[in-house]
């Protein structure tokens, strides 16, 4: 019978799956390289087999490697499940919980969130892994993150899934100054009118190959524009600094533009605020429940959401979001910007 002997390969093998290279799991796990690489090849030799098919970009488990990767998964999680029990006798969260969400996200809510938790929990581990929106539900979905923080622009929440919406953020445009398109501004709300999108280049964040993010297709759909972005990136500050470059408008969500250094642009409201981008926090139901993961999914809850968004409004129920059902929590802001 094989015989792993680490639990560092099979953590190893799953990042190199999930990350797509050796890398990315390298960086990911605060590893050398070179460590990566023999962890993969001990579990394989181990296994009598090939888990890797190291000839495409990026990387994908061979035919053997996808048959053990859920038992791999399943493994690490009943070793956290484990290490949650100890936590919970002994009182003292030790657990590791990763998070998906975007990059703005990452910069401008959770910094603070993180250390609110440490604080309390010094021995709780976050790590925080970002993502555009397509990629966030499904890595909840499978077990990728143990929650994610994401737009509500993509499919539905499903029934296996707990999310809860979070704050509503505008659209802005980045632009520098003097751009024409600041004609277009309404006065009374200060507002670029989306009508005006369609007379210039659009620059916004999307994959490669996509036609726009979920988020910015929804927002142009609401506007009734049918417009092919010019210029693409998955990184906000791309989007900015294409658009000082005098390629175009830039169009993200309030808090990406936030958290970017738009120093020298204009950054004006695109549309109304019931077009902008719903956030949510999205946990699986099915896993266990984790002392850990519980801590970190309320204390996101409990946080003061960032600046120049607007906070979920309270439902009467008071339910999380299940399927389609748009239930909503009370937040309570706490002092401090």
């Amino acid at each position: 019978m094989p015989r792993v002997e680490q639990t560092d390969w099979l953590e190893t093998f799953v990042a190199v799956i999930d990350h797509g290279s050796f890398s990315g799991a390298a960086r990911a796990l605060h590893r050398a390289q070179s460590r990566v690489s023999t962890h993969v090849a001990a579990l394989e030799r181990a296994l009598g087999g090939l888990l890797v098919d190291r000839s495409h970009r990026p990387i994908r488990p061979t035919e053997l490697g996808t048959a053990f990767l859920p038992h791999a998964r399943a493994v690490l999680a009943a070793l956290e499940r484990g290490v949650e029990a100890v936590d919970k006798h002994s009182g003292t969260p030790r657990g590791r919980v990763v998070i998906g969400c975007h990059p703005s996200v990452s910069a401008g809510f959770l910094p603070g969130v993180m250390a609110a938790v440490h604080d309390v929990h010094p021995f709780l581990r976050i790590e925080l892994t970002e993502h555009t929106t397509p990629d966030l539900v499904s890595g909840i979905v499978s077990g990728r993150f143990h929650i994610a923080i994401h737009s509500l622009a993509a499919d539905p929440p499903s029934d296996d899934l707990q999310s809860v919406h979070l704050w509503t953020e505008r659209f802005v445009a980045i632009v520098p100054p003097g751009h024409p398109i600041l004609d277009s501004c309404d006065g009374a709300h200060g507002a670029i009118t989306p009508p005006a999108l369609a007379e210039h280049p659009l620059i916004a964040v999307a994959q490669p190959g996509a036609a726009a993010d979920p988020d910015t297709g929804s927002a142009l759909q609401a506007w009734g524009l049918e417009i092919p972005l010019s210029w693409q990136s998955e990184q906000p500050q791309t989007v900015v600094n294409l658009a000082r470059a005098g390629l175009g408008v830039g169009v993200l969500n309030a808090l990406a533009a936030a958290v970017s250094d738009t120093t020298d642009m204009v950054v004006v409201p695109v549309g109304t605020l019931a077009e902008g981008r719903q956030v949510a926090v999205t946990r699986d139901r099915r896993m266990a429940s984790s002392p850990s993961v519980e801590v970190v999914y309320q204390a996101i809850l409990d946080a003061t959401p960032p600046p120049g968004v607007r906070p979920a409004r309270a439902a009467s129920t008071g339910r999380a979001l299940e399927g389609q059902d748009v239930g909503r929590r009370a937040l309570t802001p706490r002092n401090g910007p």
